[in-house]
């Protein structure tokens, strides 16, 4: 199976980055045991510590197709999916850094369908937190009338889009619950976009993206990188060989804001993203956003009456900072640093950006179409943190 193991090449090794080499083989027998067992399509990860990037690795196959051979490489682009909230929250943050919005200023300030009960009370803070009380995802909560929001879009006109998600209703008053929320990065999209006065998307490209040099990351699919995208599940293949024959048409959605997951990348990119976090904001030398705005967001908003029964969850204290999870030391689940943020993207990956180590890892456990084994994050994480020196 080693030949399944594909190392990209680095500029650092483990040992000059005060990480213990021999941890990258029981990570990697880790992901090799995963894909024998089918519970992975593939798995990937890049680790950097001390901005030094020392591991990159691709295992397993780049399409579920068993027919085809082809590799998941260290550069194999996929779907970060709720990833892409990070770079939502970023944006948000540098808006308030240039002076055209506050963190606790009321939605309905900014799109007139919130100012009327019960939304007029939903503030930016709630989007950012998830908990505004708006729909939340698909399987966050037992409900078998659970009614998908794209649902009601597809039944809507696309430029009527947010009409359509507010006819939901609030599932519970904004500030009580935490209730993980798509929807709400939506409308911090449009927020995005009436603010700035460019289109979201746009903004996140041209303010995050490209001073960051993140050269193969971007909303939606490129011509250039077609022979790089995984194919996951069958849908996912589908629309990817739509995508390379040219059988997509424009009907709307492309209008509607991708802030929620909609953005395409490598592992290596995300650790430019993770590191510029680290180093306070700065790429390069390029300033992206500024040192108070991330430790705002490194911050817990949610207060301590906020119960999560996402998942699951049986009413459990919620921590959470401004688009990120904040890692708590009563956290048993795994061995990392209390206070690092983290964000997973379904179907899945995970970035984990430890500012007092100094050490970002983006890992890709690519489950099968309706798979996910909660090894594939938290034993994978325990075993990266295992190597600091």
């Amino acid at each position: 199976m080693n030949e399944m193991i594909i190392k990209g090449k680095v500029p650092f090794s483990p040992k000059e980055a005060n990480y213990q080499e021999e941890r990258l083989e029981v990570l990697n027998k880790h992901f090799l045991e995963m894909v024998e067992k089918k519970e992975l399509v593939s798995g990937s990860y890049c680790l950097s510590r001390n901005n030094k990037v020392f591991a990159d690795t691709g295992i397993g196959n780049l399409s579920f197709e068993e027919k085809d051979e082809r590799v998941f490489a260290p550069d194999t682009i996929f779907r970060i999916a709720s990833i892409t909230k990070l770079f939502t929250a970023i944006s948000i943050l540098k808006l308030v850094e240039d002076g055209k919005l506050r963190v606790n200023q009321f939605v309905g300030e900014f799109i007139e369908e919130f100012n009327t009960p019960p939304y007029n009370t939903i503030t930016i803070v709630h989007l950012l937190t998830h908990t505004s009380g708006l729909i939340s995802d698909e399987g966050v909560h037992e409900d078998k009338y659970y009614q998908n929001w794209w649902k009601l879009v597809e039944d809507n006109n696309a430029d009527k889009w947010m009409e359509a998600i507010l006819k939901k209703g609030l599932q519970r008053m904004p500030g009580k619950e935490w209730s993980y929320s798509t929807v709400g990065y939506m409308i911090l999209g449009e927020i995005i976009t009436r603010v700035s006065g460019m289109f979201c998307n746009d903004y996140i490209e041209k303010y995050i993206v490209e001073p960051c040099e993140m050269t193969d990351t971007c909303f939606g699919m490129k011509v250039e990188f077609a022979h790089r995208y995984n194919f996951r599940t069958p849908w996912m293949a589908g629309d990817i060989k739509k995508f390379m024959a040219g059988e997509e048409k424009s009907n709307g959605w492309e209008l509607i804001p991708s802030t929620g997951g909609g953005l395409y990348s490598t592992s290596r990119d995300l650790i430019k993203f993770g590191n510029m976090i680290i180093n306070n904001g700065c790429h390069n030398g390029k300033r992206i956003v500024g040192r108070k705005a991330l430790e705002a967001m490194q911050r817990i908003h949610t207060s301590p009456e906020v119960k999560d029964y996402c998942w699951g969850a049986q009413g459990s204290y919620h921590a959470y900072g401004l688009g990120s999870e904040i890692f708590q030391a009563s956290n048993e689940e795994q061995f990392v640093t209390p206070g690092l943020l983290s964000h997973e993207g379904f179907g899945g990956c995970c970035i984990m950006i430890d500012v007092k180590e100094k050490f970002v890892a983006v890992w890709v456990p690519q489950f099968y179409e309706g798979q996910w084994y909660a090894h594939a994050f938290r034993n994978v994480a325990s075993i990266m943190w295992s190597g600091l020196e």
